[in-house]
């Protein structure tokens, strides 16, 4: 139940994802769109006004012009000349008055009666150092009654710049401005509205396909990733499966030979039989009894949990009960040492008893009456060391090249595929079995596992 929630959240968490993200990348384009809008009105309003502003230009220079060649105007002083000349700006249609400051922003006249005689504040204008007009617009309040106004100023300066200059604001009705204000917000609106639908449409269009190649992808990956798993699986099952046959096989050559000597001795009818041989049966079904044990711990410890050790010691208490008092009888020395601290895994820890097991019963096998068999187990550095050193005859020339192929050996009765057996079975969890010398002065075989 709670793997299916926890595939339910994993699958939910994606479709909720793109819902988000799709929304997250249509605000931030519709933000750029208004952004880009509103700074393209700003920019449209200011061009309206300055064409308003360059239209009266001419007309207020024309003015000052045909003043200066009025004969009644010429008789006056030359500011009055210029201001009397610019006060017919009031007489055109939509003015609303007509007031003259000088360069420093002074007031000099204005109408018509009762218009504001304030100073005029240059500060906030650039364009007065260019000699250029500009043009600002005040909005009315329908609530207030109160009319909008279009604010335009010129200077007027001598061609020479030192005779003369003065500023002049005209005062006119602001209704067309707005309508042409209305008419550049309208369009403006049609167009960032259709922008925005489009590039929504275009971006989801394209985010949506990027979305759903994803999702492709990722179903492709988890298809992948499955049938991974899966040829994973079967190979722990043929590799598990591999290692029973080698654990079977060694079983099956563990008791061939004690099978044999039963079958002779029931073949007999116990005749002829003295005590030793009977003894002899009682120590190979005690043999027997002792390998298949092993096996069964095996097969038991193939799903047991990593965690569960075998140490050096337990190893090496197992070997030494197992082959002290066989060796014994044999007329050999059996010696065992341990260094360090050695640790392997339960499962790892029975299979390697068992490839040292056939290690040493290969070395009883081997040496004569009065040699000498050792197991050193060690930790090295990176994987725990099983020696098995012996003082018999060695392998011949031809034996070390087939060492661990099954192959038919000089003794009595034996299958020839120990080697074989525990070179599969150290295959299965990745130790090397190797020899490290053998000579007419003895054998030293190496089971290397590695540390996990």
């Amino acid at each position: 139940m709670t793997n299916r929630q926890t595939v339910n959240s994993q699958s939910k968490g994606p479709s909720m994802v793109a819902p988000l993200a799709l929304m997250m990348i249509v605000f931030v384009f519709g933000g750029i769109v208004g952004i880009a809008s509103f700074q393209l009105r700003k920019d449209l309003r200011e061009r309206v006004l300055q064409r308003y502003a360059d239209i009266w230009g001419p007309i207020s220079r024309f003015q000052v012009a045909r003043g200066m060649d009025d004969e009644l105007l010429s008789t006056l002083n030359l500011e009055d000349t210029i201001v009397y000349s610019l006060m017919e700006g009031q007489d055109i249609d939509g003015a609303l008055g007509v007031q003259v400051f000088d360069s420093q922003g002074r007031y000099l006249a204005g109408v018509p009666a009762g218009i504001d005689e304030a100073d005029l504040d240059l500060q906030e204008s650039g364009q007065l150092r260019s000699h250029e007009p500009w043009g600002r617009l005040t909005e009315g309040n329908s609530s207030d009654r109160q009319q909008s106004e279009l604010e335009l100023f010129v200077p007027i300066f001598s061609d020479a710049g030192e005779d003369f200059g003065v500023v002049v604001r005209y005062l006119m009705e602001g209704d067309l401005a707005l309508e042409e204000f209305g008419a550049i917000d309208e369009k403006l609106i049609k167009q960032a509205s259709s922008a925005f639908l489009g590039g929504t449409l275009l971006v989801s269009g394209v985010f949506l396909w990027s979305f759903w190649k994803l999702r492709q992808a990722r179903k492709e990956v988890e298809l992948r990733v499955r049938r991974l798993a899966s040829a994973n699986a079967e190979l722990a099952m043929v590799a598990k499966t591999s290692a029973i046959g080698a654990v079977a096989s060694h079983l099956i050559h563990g008791l061939r030979n004690p099978l044999a000597g039963i079958r002779e001795h029931v073949a007999s009818e116990g005749k002829g039989l003295e005590s030793d041989d009977w003894h002899d049966a009682r120590l190979a079904t005690k043999r027997m009894q002792s390998m298949i044990n092993e096996v069964v711990d095996v097969l038991r410890n193939e799903e047991v949990d990593e965690l569960e050790t075998l140490t050096g010691r337990e190893i090496g208490a197992y070997l030494e009960r197992k082959y002290s008092e066989r060796a014994a009888g044999n007329g050999l020395d059996f010696g065992l040492s341990i260094r360090g601290e050695v640790g392997l895994s339960a499962r790892d820890g029975n299979i390697a008893k068992l490839i040292v097991s056939n290690l040493i019963e290969n070395a009883l096998d081997a040496t004569l009456d009065g040699g000498e068999i050792e197991v050193r187990i060690e930790a090295a550095e990176e994987s725990f060391d099983f020696t098995v050193l012996d003082t018999g005859s060695g392998f011949s020339e031809n034996a070390r090249k087939n060492l661990f192929n099954p192959v038919t050996t000089a003794k009595t009765s034996g299958a020839g595929i120990g080697l074989a057996i525990s070179q599969q079975l150290a295959r299965h969890i990745g130790a090397d079995l190797e020899l490290v010398r053998s000579s007419s002065s003895g054998t030293v075989l190496l089971l290397s596992v590695p540390s996990r």
